[in-house]
C-alpha cells in the first residue's frame, strides 16, 4: 500500500534544496573596469617579483635552512611553561623551545604566504600600487583602504583579489 505522505527528504535532497533557496544567491556583477584593472596590476614590475617570488615559496622542496632567533628569557620561560601544560594535558613529552619556535616562525611565514596569494593587497606596499592603477584608471571606488596599512596591519575585509 502506498503511503499517503511523502518520504522525508534525505539529506543531500535537503542540502541541494537550501542551495538552490537561500545558499545560492547570485554573485554581485562586477565592475566595468576591474578585469582590465587586475591585467594592469598584474603586468606591473613589483607584482611580476612578487609572483616569482610566491611561485618559489609554494614550489620549494629544498631543505630548510637554520635561522637564529633572539629571544627575552622571560619570554622562553614562558613558552617553555605553557608547552609543558599543553603537553601534559595530552600526555606527551614537552617538545623542546626550538621546535616550538621553528613551528611559530613557520606557522607566520605560512599564513604571509597564503595571505599575499589570496589578496596581495593586505600588504601597504600592493595595496598603494593597486590604489595607483585604480586612480590613473578612473576608478577610484575600487581602491582599497590604506588606514591601517601605515601600521603594517592588511586591510579590513575585501580588496579586488
Amino acid at each position: 500500500m502506498p503511503e499517503d505522505k511523502p518520504s522525508s527528504p534525505t539529506v543531500d535532497e535537503a542540502l541541494s534544496a537550501w542551495e538552490q533557496g537561500v545558499g545560492n544567491t547570485p554573485d554581485a556583477p562586477s565592475h566595468p573596469k576591474l578585469a582590465h584593472l587586475k591585467s594592469l596590476f598584474a603586468a606591473h614590475t613589483d607584482v611580476c617579483s612578487l609572483e616569482a617570488v610566491l611561485s618559489a615559496a609554494m614550489n620549494d622542496a629544498g631543505d630548510a635552512v637554520s635561522v637564529t632567533v633572539e629571544v627575552q628569557p622571560g619570554l622562553l620561560a614562558l613558552l617553555a611553561h605553557i608547552e609543558k601544560l599543553d603537553s601534559a594535558r595530552v600526555g606527551r613529552n614537552p617538545a623542546p623551545p626550538s621546535r616550538l619556535l621553528t613551528q611559530i616562525v613557520s606557522n607566520h611565514l605560512e599564513n604571509l604566504l597564503h595571505t599575499i596569494v589570496t589578496n596581495p593587497t593586505s600588504h601597504p606596499h600592493y595595496a598603494e600600487l593597486w590604489n595607483a592603477v585604480c586612480s590613473a584608471e578612473g576608478a577610484p571606488e575600487l581602491a582599497v583602504p590604506t588606514d591601517d596599512a601605515a601600521n603594517g596591519t592588511p586591510p579590513a575585509d575585501g580588496g579586488p583579489f
